[in-house]
């Protein structure tokens, strides 16, 4: 059904004949129908009382058979339809049938029109009926009851003798009565509306009873329930003896017939307003008599009325029309007559009133045809295409311009338009192309691009990267290309585009980029730049994408500004003043810098490219604009002037900086403030005058450029020596020697750098900072190095002699006790010599540990290597397994195996000995007790945690005190406060350090700082 719907539709734009049937003969309806199915529109359902047509089904709507394809003729079938109402009423229906052809001549469709027949009609088939059976069976109510089933409608009499009114069942009905009620002739009367209609039927029966004249009326009643309805009361007069004895008639609820009335009413003042809408004149053409009929609008468009341009023949068509024109119009008619075309078309110039030319397209059809088949009356429109004419000629124009190769077609695909790239790329530059087949210029065109091109006509677009085209000749083409429609002003399809590029040269090479669709098309809406058509006014005509995405504003929006809205107010006078000239013919083109106003209130800046097109008598038709964004340009130089000032700045505040610049000659160019405090030289003295070697010392340079030339073998002298050095990158930063205007000398560092632009090098500057305080501080630092250098030389050589001299002596002490208690043994339980021998041991233990000191503090210079931290731990770990197992202390260790940290082998061993030891021995009994060893990293280090739960140590009083030397913080009588000691001096010579977290009765952590291996 949709597709019924949608065909017909099409069928309606293309064929204008068909359009004139449906306004003629479908006032109340029409469907449209194959043998299969059919599609009637919403006016059919409207007649037939139903507003929404899925609430019936096709078999209530009674007796309208399919009309059989197989006519015998072209011409329209006629026939009357009956069909029942949605009330119940019967309605009867003037049917048309119009045969619809397919391409090969063959009916494959009906097109049926609807009106429904008149009141007076049928009436006389009501009163037909109606008389007939009155006058045998008047007062039988079963006979007017048979009438009313057949008829539909309610029925009436009155009897004038006993004064007595009869309603049928319906009558009452539409009055919204019972059917009980006694109706009198007082209370019938005052059911029809105050005024005509109450007057017209006391009118009618008054002539019924006293002429005898029957009466068929519309008039309007209100119901007992206050609705207000149409009714048609038709009345006739019964005589006896010459006197009225009774008046009978027909009454019918015509209200849904009246509204449907003003519904077409205002149908056809809708119609009428489309064809005036579209500017179309309509004709109609005796082929035969050549009469003619035309309405008012085909002579307005030409200028007149149509009763100063009368009379219209074909004498006077000619006389209106374009010489030039003529054989193309006549040959079209000629092919409507000979059934080449079903249809007339042509597009051709008349003459207006005033003088000046109108472009107008004429579409026809021949509607009926003589017995002999000649045409006998043809009908069609007329349209004014004069403006469409007008931007077909830009788009010719616009085209012709382009630099890509475009051609535009006509729908028979002849040449409209064609630009220079095109002739250039088909060898075509030569030859007049313009109206020609493009089948005419390529023979060798085969049946698949036709089938593109009817495609394209059809509303497709069809595009290919690359495709292969064999010439006539036999050489082979590779192109890129893109065929589409282009559409007229009222949206039909006018033709194709075809875009193309060669890229046989690239298929050959396989050397070229990808070109991609919207560079290949080149057109106007996929231009890479903003790009804009304009009338006199500054009216936007067209704009692309590009210029919508560069402004903010839709294309839509901005088709109701000007340019002048968005142009900045300083650069609108400059504008409009080379616009102007541009009008003028002064100038073919204009380039200019201006900025606009983007819909967000930004500016853009931007290169206006202006030209102008005008038609074949030099008017202008509009300017073509190319826009491209230079806002980042102009944001760049603002950024870099803003740069270059803040460089003058920095030179002109550096006043104990010395900045000089030099051209590629070594020529000063600049020399800052700083450069004529340091040096003594003054700015005027030294630009464009001097070269840097003027402020350096004689000796350096000598010495530098002998350098070079046993390194090069290049005689390289004064500035050349600078602009070796910063060329080969060699001279970043060193001390020089700087002299000054007056001869004195002092030291700075110097940095030279090469100054690029563009990645070449067109100066160098050089920046040096006095370091002669730096210098003297130097000096001084060496000065106390020596001196810090030989007093701990001096120290480390009395630390050897007091442990040597001191290690000698309590060994002899400890040598004469044994002797002695050799020979004298009953001493050893003397508490005198207990005491000594407990105090000697004690001594030997201190020399011990003053040793270790020493030792630990005089191998800082030993070379450091790689070192497992996870063997060294398992090492110490089983060494003091035993100890662990008899205190109950579990050892966790979780280092990984590929941890490797710098130390030495017995440094590492006691620092671990010592640690884990001390966890040990400090454990707490009132809990299970643990070691946990984990690491962690952090920059250069590698951390090594020592976590245990003992009984830990009182920081707050203990912190500064905890390393140490013989500071306890325990109860315990083997604690001597020398291990933690000597651990930190150890971990501080291998380069690390030592943290501690703990708290009473919790647990203590020792974290150490290892430096991680060496790669």
């Amino acid at each position: 059904m949709i597709n019924l719907k949608k065909e017909l539709y099409q069928l309606v734009k293309k064929d204008d004949s068909v359009f004139d049937f449906i306004q003629e003969h479908a006032l109340d309806g029409f469907s449209y129908e194959n043998e299969m199915d059919r599609w009637r529109n919403p006016k059919f359902w409207l007649t037939l009382g139903y507003e929404y047509p899925e609430d019936l089904h096709e078999g209530n709507i009674l007796f309208d058979p399919k009309i059989n394809t197989d006519f015998a003729s072209n011409e329209i079938q006629d026939s009357i339809i009956q069909f029942k109402h949605r009330k119940g009423t019967c309605l009867y229906m003037r049917c048309q049938s119009l045969p619809i052809k397919n391409e090969k001549g063959e009916i494959f469709r009906i097109l049926k029109g609807y009106t429904k027949i008149s009141n007076r009609e049928k009436t006389t088939l009501n009163e037909l009926k109606i008389e007939e059976h009155l006058i045998q069976l008047k007062k039988r109510d079963d006979v007017l009851e048979k009438i009313n089933s057949i008829a539909l409608i309610g029925y009436w009499d009155y009897d004038l003798v006993n004064d007595k009114i009869n309603w049928s069942s319906i009558t009452k009905v539409i009055h919204e009565l019972p059917l009980d009620y006694e109706p009198s002739l007082e209370t019938a009367i005052n059911f029809y509306v105050k005024g005509e209609s109450r007057n017209r039927i006391i009118s009618a029966i008054e002539n019924a009873i006293s002429l005898g004249q029957s009466y068929d009326l519309e008039l309007q009643i209100k119901t007992k329930k206050n609705n207000l309805k149409w009714v048609r009361s038709i009345g006739k007069a019964n005589f006896t003896d010459g006197i009225c004895s009774s008046i009978y008639g027909t009454f019918q609820d015509i209200t849904l017939e009246k509204e449907n009335t003003t519904a077409l009413s205002i149908e056809k003042e809708k119609l009428k307003s489309v064809i005036q809408s579209t500017n179309s004149g309509t004709w109609q053409w005796n082929v035969q008599t050549d009469e003619t009929e035309h309405n008012e609008l085909w002579a307005k468009i030409l200028g007149y009325t149509l009763e100063e341009i009368q009379p219209i023949n074909t004498e006077k068509w000619i006389s209106l029309v374009h010489p030039d024109d003529i054989e193309i119009s006549n040959q079209c008619i000629k092919d409507c007559f000979e059934r080449k075309n079903e249809f007339y078309q042509c597009e051709y110039r008349m003459k207006h009133k005033d003088g000046h030319w109108v472009w107008v397209m004429d579409k026809g059809k021949v509607i009926s045809w003589t017995k002999e088949g000649s045409p006998l009356l043809m009908f069609g429109t007329h349209t004014d295409i004069s403006e469409q004419k007008k931007k077909l000629q830009r788009n010719i124009l616009f085209i012709e311009k382009t630099p890509t190769a475009i051609a535009m077609f006509d729908t028979k695909m002849n040449y409209l338009a064609v630009s220079e790239k095109w002739k250039m790329d088909y060898g075509l530059t030569d030859i007049d192309i313009i109206g020609k087949s493009h089948y005419e210029i390529f023979p060798e065109i085969g049946e698949e691009w036709k089938q593109i091109h009817q495609s394209c006509l059809a509303g497709e677009i069809h595009r290919k990267e690359e495709d292969k085209f064999v010439r006539l000749d036999g050489t082979v083409q590779w192109l890129k290309w893109e065929d589409k429609p282009w559409y007229n002003d009222d949206n039909s399809i006018g033709g194709i585009i075809m875009f193309t590029e060669d890229i046989t040269e690239r298929k050959k090479t396989e050397e070229q980029l990808n070109i991609s669709e919207e560079a290949f098309r080149g057109n106007f809406e996929n231009a890479a730049i903003g790009m804009a058509l304009l009338n006199e006014k500054g009216q936007w005509l067209k704009v692309n994408n590009h210029l919508c995405q560069l402004i903010g504003y839709s294309e839509s929006e901005l088709m109701q500004l000007t340019f002048q809205d968005i142009t900045h107010p300083d650069d609108l006078e400059a504008d409009l003043t080379l616009l102007h000239e541009l009008i003028e013919g002064k100038r073919n083109f204009y380039h200019m810098e201006k900025r606009y106003f983007c819909k967000n209130g930004s500016i853009v800046y931007i290169i206006l490219a202006a030209s102008i097109v005008r038609d074949e008598l030099g008017n202008t038709l509009y300017f073509i604009s190319q826009i491209i964004d230079i806002t980042a340009q102009k944001m760049a130089e603002k950024k870099l002037a803003e740069t270059i000032n803040k460089i003058q700045g920095i030179l002109d505040s550096s006043t104990q900086v010395s900045i000089i610049g030099t051209d590629l000659q070594g020529t000063i160019t600049s020399f800052n403030k700083g450069a004529e405090n340091l040096l003594g030289y003054s700015k005027e003295e030294v630009l464009q005058v001097q070269t840097p070697a003027l402020i350096h010392v004689c000796e350096e340079l000598l010495q530098r450029e002998e350098q070079i030339l046993a390194e090069t073998g290049n005689p390289i002298k004064g500035f050349e020596v600078f602009v070796y050095e910063a060329s080969k990158g060699n001279f970043e930063t060193r001390e020089w020697t700087y002299v000054k205007k007056n001869g004195d000398q002092f030291p700075v560092q110097l940095t030279v750098t090469a100054i690029k632009t563009n990645d070449e090098i067109s100066g160098y500057l050089g920046i040096a900072v006095d370091i002669s305080h730096i210098k003297k501080a130097e000096k001084e630092i060496q000065s106390l190095l020596h001196v810090t250098k030989d007093q701990n030389e001096r120290l480390k050589n009395f630390a050897h002699i007091v442990s040597h001299n001191l290690r000698s002596h309590s060994g002899n002490m400890g040598m004469m006790l044994e002797l002695l208690l050799f020979e004298n043994p009953e001493l050893a339980n003397n508490e005198l010599i207990e005491l000594l021998g407990v105090a000697s041991n004690n001594l030997k233990e201190t020399i011990q540990h003053l040793n270790e000191v020493v030792l630990i503090n005089t191998s800082i210079t030993d070379h450091l290597v790689n070192l497992n931290l996870n063997q060294f731990i398992e090492s110490t770990i089983s060494n003091l397994s035993a100890i662990a197992i008899m205190d109950d202390v579990t050892i966790h260790n979780t280092i990984h195996s590929s941890i490797n940290v710098q130390g030495i082998p017995a440094y590492i061993e006691s620092i671990l000995l010592n640690f884990i030891t001390n966890g040990i021995k400090y454990r707490s009994k009132e809990r299970e007790s643990y070691i946990k060893i984990y690491s962690s990293c952090e920059n250069e280090y590698t951390l090594l945690h020592i976590e245990d739960n003992g009984i830990g140590i009182d920081l707050k009083k203990n912190r500064d005190k905890l390393f140490g030397m013989y500071k306890t913080f325990s109860d315990n009588i083997d604690a001597r406060g020398i291990g933690l000691f000597i651990t930190k001096n150890q971990i501080e010579a291998i380069g690390g350090k030592v943290e501690v977290k703990s708290e009473l009765n919790i647990g203590t952590t020792f974290t150490i700082y290892f430096k991680k291996d060496l790669k």
